[in-house]
């Protein structure tokens, strides 16, 4: 099993899958592997989503969920993408969340030689939208499941409970002026940081269950060195608990700016907290011998807890590895999951 997983995750992460990118490689490798087990699979598509890909064994089987798009692999890499050392493969990928996907493909192969029902799902743009994810939630595969688990990277903890995601822009409009004049214009970039302030104050908070974090991640103002720039763009990344809906968490933010700005959403994902007392929760518990956990980001459990209440999170890795030079999953942590994943499966079939 370790080999097979080996071999085909070093073949997944050797194929770019960035956001938004081409997805026809990827896609095609997944449904090969798929097939060369006897599955069929159908491919949901869309104008306002990435591809998807659904397969199936049987009928109200256990749905496993992952998606197949990475974030850019970025610069710092001192390992090359597949290489393994040890019981470590490296690359974009590996962790977030192929790693996991291939688990899910090996736990696939295991439960059609034990005849044991079960549905697979993967996206191809979680990293940016979770369109995909919302585009099926109401499938039967999801809905009719008796639990639906996120194999997204936990450590083989059960997670119950993620944070919410509102990522937004705000624009601050000044004047052009010669900047040996400055009195003559209006700087937006001054005007931009007490809003920044703002958003710092009492948010920038480690990652915690309970707490709100807020990072200004992209900032763009400015034309020339010598021009007093007229427009200051900053673009923030919130994540907040299940404590706050979409119109607290925009109050508590910028309730109390006193200040022209333009305000444009970029995204918003409700936190999810689900029952720790559910069946399949315990369940898993008990199958894994692990503990529960909450996690500070969102995944696609926000879509599909909708129409499905019995859906958690588990799968192999550690998750602050992810988006980082030389990511890495340990291999035998794989062969791991695919240990729980059947187990699981056989023993929540009806």
């Amino acid at each position: 099993m370790k080999r097979y997983i080996s071999e085909n995750l070093r073949k997944m992460v050797r194929i770019p899958s960035v956001s938004n990118g081409p997805m026809d490689d990827i896609v095609d490798l997944t449904v090969s592997l798929l097939g060369d087990m006897g599955l069929d699979h159908r491919l949901v598509t869309g104008d306002e989503h990435s591809p998807v890909v659904m397969a199936s064994y049987g009928c109200g089987g256990v749905c496993f969920s992952g998606h197949l798009d990475v974030v850019p692999p970025g610069d710092g890499w001192s390992r090359e993408q597949g290489e393994v050392v040890g019981n470590r493969m490296y690359g974009r990928g590996t962790l977030d969340m192929k790693g996991p996907c291939m688990a899910m493909i090996a736990t696939a192969k295991v439960l059609v030689e034990r005849s044991i029902p079960f549905s697979l799902v993967f996206t191809t743009d979680e990293e940016v939208s979770m369109n995909g994810a919302l585009a099926v939630a109401h499938e039967s595969e999801i809905v009719d499941a008796p639990a639906v688990v996120i194999c997204e990277p936990t450590g083989m903890l059960v997670v119950t409970r993620e944070k919410g995601v509102f990522q937004f822009r705000v624009r601050t409009k000044g004047v052009n002026a010669h900047a040996s004049m400055p009195e003559k214009g209006e700087n937006a970039i001054i005007k931009m940081l007490p809003l920044l302030h703002e958003l710092n104050t009492n948010n920038n908070i480690p990652a915690g269950t309970e707490e709100i974090s807020c990072c200004v991640d992209v900032i763009r103002g400015g034309s020339a060195t010598n021009v007093i720039p007229n427009e200051c763009t900053a673009e923030i990344d919130v994540r907040f608990p299940h404590t706050f809906d979409r119109e607290s968490i925009h109050e508590h933010l910028l309730g109390s700016v006193d200040a022209p700005f333009e305000f444009e959403l970029i995204q918003y994902l409700d936190p999810v907290k689900v029952d720790d007392d559910a069946r399949c929760v315990r369940k898993m518990l008990e199958i894994a011998g692990t503990d529960l956990w909450a996690v500070p980001y969102g995944t696609e459990m926000v879509r599909f807890a909708r129409t499905n209440p019995n859906t958690f999170i588990l799968g192999p890795g550690q998750v602050d590895l992810a988006h980082k030079p030389d990511e890495w999953i340990d291999l035998d942590q794989l062969v791991k999951a695919v240990d729980v994943y059947c187990e699981y499966a056989e023993t929540m079939y009806p």
